[in-house]
């Protein structure tokens, strides 16, 4: 049944707008967004058929926000510290009031529904800037001219159902800037297993015989908290137990309790060894107590750990885009993830939030990375520190764009209104780990914070001479800085085992970046919100800076590929390593 439902601030609908349109409007379609072909690493499942009507799709359709500019510029002023609005962060209602869509917006986007889709078909919310139709495939193929085929992930058995192209009416064009799920395939952990040891205890025992520990708690083999507590300055760090810290799962990741026990009881460096966390669903998610997810355990046991007493909410968030043969399917779940998190009341949203889930950001269309990207500048303004991984394949693994010779960039690494973590490996002294992700996006243009710092590096460095041609160099620079990476000692159904990749360096700098937030918040200030000018312009001493080691990448296509560390800022390692206790100073002496 069409159902209309109207949740919106700043627009009003009346019951008349359920009905068919009362005055002629032409809603001609022509293509809005097409692909040549499936990103890298897709492919038609043609022997896989689909019941496109028993099979639903949750399709949301975004309508084009007012003064988006207008609020960027608030909240970079929100961020900047030395500005009167500094710390003055927003609620969801006075965003939505800021960058609501026109009134027309609404009345075409459900006049069209109304029109094109039977009443029988579908049920239509409108809620904030987003119209949601529930119905199945066939009657979707019909609203928007598209043909939704199964596409494989490579190598795996990752199964999605997407559209490379889509049609909206020409007097939409203005008023709608994007609908999913139709041509983004989804994103993927940044993390790699490296292998398995089956008793703790055995694990321990054999790291403290075979290594010559450089920094108290690491060895050449593994990571652990202490090592992190010893080498980035944290050890003595007064235990906090006010504010909220989040982390992000996606892809039926699972974090699991009894082994967080385990390793808080094995590794932890702090007494409060009784901690858990909270599991939060989202779009229908689920907590179950098995089967283990790595991605989700790493996550939550060196976010949870270095974090110390701070309550921590792990939100799992249901879908992988639209599965095929369930007959109901979920929403593209980063973009269900962030608007839940949006829709928080102040009391509930976390001060700091871990994301160690990206993709290559020439498989991400534009539509859908700019609207990703304005949802993580709005989640700044309301004051969350947001900490995300720059990527796990250097400058790329092909970088070939188009046909074209090209570093490749991640998503959402290269957006400006993220704080990206690049990777290290080793620590005497730490080097930039050749897998870390970073470069220039040729998305997003350089943001002002980091202006002076890029320019710098673009105009005195000597080793990116010869690949100056690969890269984008006006695009906003990753990354911002940067942590360990690999080698992380993490507790799996029990067992302990190795992972690496800028999945360990997020949550790592997450829980440092907690507890700054945590001991502003214990003093009557407000958290520090979106990092990155106060990164780039109050605390950039506070950072180990990296001057070895380089990321390299493309198999061998491009000769020399890849970024240096150098002294200063670079696109390998960023402003360096954080010093907890340098990066207290600045947080407190910050209004």
């Amino acid at each position: 049944m069409f159902v209309l439902s109207a949740l919106f601030v700043g627009i009003t609908l009346s019951t008349t707008a359920l009905a068919r349109p009362t005055s002629h409007i032409d809603f001609k379609k022509s293509i809005a967004e097409k692909l040549k072909s499936p990103p890298a690493g897709w492919v038609e499942h043609v022997s896989e058929h689909v019941d496109k009507d028993a099979t639903s799709i949750t399709l949301k359709i975004h309508l084009v926000n007012q003064d988006m500019d207008k609020f960027h510029e608030h909240a970079m002023n929100i961020a900047t510290p030395g500005h009167p609005q500094y710390g003055q962060h927003m609620s969801h209602e006075q965003i939505l009031a800021m960058v609501a869509p026109k009134q027309e917006a609404s009345d075409l986007t459900t006049q069209w529904l109304a029109n094109d889709i039977p009443s029988e078909d579908a049920q239509v919310t409108l809620k904030g800037d987003y119209v949601t139709v529930q119905a199945s495939v066939n009657t979707v193929e019909k609203l928007l001219d598209a043909d939704y085929r199964v596409f494989v992930k490579m190598g795996s058995k990752e199964k999605t159902l997407r559209t490379l192209s889509y049609s909206i009416p020409d007097v939409l064009k203005d008023h709608i800037d994007m609908v999913q799920p139709t041509t983004f395939f989804g994103l993927k952990q940044l993390r790699s297993t490296i292998s398995e040891h089956h008793l703790i205890a055995d694990e321990e025992a054999t790291a403290h015989e075979e290594s010559i520990q450089a920094v108290t708690g690491c060895t050449g083999t593994r990571i652990t908290p202490t090592c992190l507590a010893n080498l980035y300055n944290f050890a003595s760090a007064k235990v906090q137990t006010v504010g909220l810290l989040g982390i992000a799962g996606f892809l039926e990741e699972y974090a699991i309790k009894a082994d967080y026990t385990t390793f808080l009881n094995s590794y932890a460096y702090f007494a409060n060894k009784a901690k858990s966390f909270t599991c939060t669903v989202v779009n229908g998610g689920s907590c179950p107590n098995s089967p283990a997810g790595v991605e989700a355990n790493l996550d939550v046991q060196y976010a949870g750990s270095i974090s110390t007493s701070v309550p921590n909410t792990y939100y799992s968030t249901a879908g992988r885009g639209q599965w095929v043969g369930s007959g109901t399917n979920t929403n593209e779940p980063y973009l269900e993830f962030l608007n839940y998190l949006l829709a928080l009341p102040d009391a509930s949203l976390p001060n700091t939030l871990s994301i160690s889930y990206g993709d290559d950001e020439a498989t991400v269309p534009l539509s859908y990375a700019t609207n990703q990207c304005n949802l993580f500048s709005q989640l700044g303004a309301r004051g969350v520190s947001i900490l995300v991984s720059s990527g796990d394949s250097g400058v790329g693994d092909t970088c070939t764009v188009g046909g074209k010779a090209q570093f490749t960039t991640s998503f959402p690494a290269g957006c400006p209104w993220v704080t990206t973590v690049g990777g290290t490996t080793g620590n005497s002294p730490e080097a930039a780990w050749s897998g870390g992700g970073g470069g220039f996006s040729e998305v997003f243009g350089r943001p002002s914070y980091q202006n002076a710092t890029v320019a710098k590096w673009l105009s005195t460095d000597t080793t990116h001479a010869s690949v100056t041609k690969y890269f984008n160099a006006s695009g906003r620079a990753y990354p911002d800085i940067s942590a360990q990476a690999t080698n992380f000692i993490i507790v799996v159904s029990g067992s302990a085992t190795s992972v690496s990749g800028t999945s360990c360096s997020a949550p790592t700098t997450a829980g440092i970046i907690q507890l700054l937030n945590s001991g502003r918040i214990a003093a009557g200030k407000k958290g520090l919100g979106f990092l990155n000018p106060w990164l780039y312009n109050t605390a950039s001493s506070g950072f180990t800076d990296i001057k070895s080691g380089k990321i390299t990448g493309c198999s061998g296509s491009i000769s020399g590929a890849g970024f240096s560390a150098v002294a200063g800022w670079d696109p390998a390692t960023g402003l360096g390593t954080p010093n907890y206790g340098s990066l207290l100073t600045f947080a407190t002496s910050t209004a």
